[in-house]
């Protein structure tokens, strides 16, 4: 194959809490440039992504960089794909799209988990701690009743973006104006670490 392109690809370290860029690890490969696929750009637009361009490159030479650079510009990698053993694609969007995204963020929440210490007798008991306050993006999904033993439980559903953060589990719940919230499934879309998906549920009596 011909390749008719040099590019960065790029390891970005955050800080713990991920919001800061501690570091910058580069490295420059040689790539072939690819226009995006209309069904491409349509499934991204689908999950709030932009694809604007697509490099092949060695897969050797890949090593789940977040980040790629060509001609100065800027770009997240959302999505690697192995076309053969050899080959890798990998699909790209703007920076500056990925900030746009973030813009969304603009409701908060707090993300709470239990840490367990000695109580009064002498044995470990869970203590609910606060993790986080985060900027988010809450799409509420509606709910349903539902009756036991004469109870009737009432459960309300969302969908609630969060920036990126390790660590985040369904042993966790959130916070919604002093609502508690339990996490049923977490996505990191096209694990791309630029948000985290959270699919959550509130179970009242």
């Amino acid at each position: 194959m011909l390749w008719n392109d040099e590019v960065d690809l790029i390891h970005v370290t955050h800080s713990n809490d991920s919001t800061v860029v501690v570091s910058e690890t580069v490295k420059t490969v040689f790539a072939n440039k690819k226009s995006v696929t209309r069904s491409e750009f349509y499934q991204g637009v689908a999950n709030n992504l932009k694809p604007v361009a697509v490099f092949e490159v060695n897969s050797f030479e890949y090593e789940d960089e977040q980040k790629l650079r060509h001609e100065g510009s800027d770009y997240m990698i959302i999505r690697s794909y192995q076309i053969t053993q050899d080959l890798l694609e990998l699909t790209c969007q703007a920076y500056s799209d990925v900030e746009t995204n973030l813009a969304r963020l603009r409701d908060m929440v707090e993300v709470w988990h239990n840490t367990f210490k000695d109580n009064s007798m002498g044995e470990k008991s869970p203590f609910a701690e606060l993790l986080y306050t985060l900027p988010a993006q809450i799409e509420y999904k509606g709910g349903g009743a539902s009756e036991l033993d004469g109870v009737i439980e009432t459960t309300n559903t969302a969908t609630i973006t969060i920036q990126y953060r390790e660590g985040v589990s369904s042993n966790m719940w959130i916070v919604i104006d002093g609502r508690r919230y339990d996490i049923n499934h977490i996505e990191d879309p096209y694990n791309r670490h630029e948000t985290l998906v959270l699919y959550v549920e509130r179970v009242t009596p």
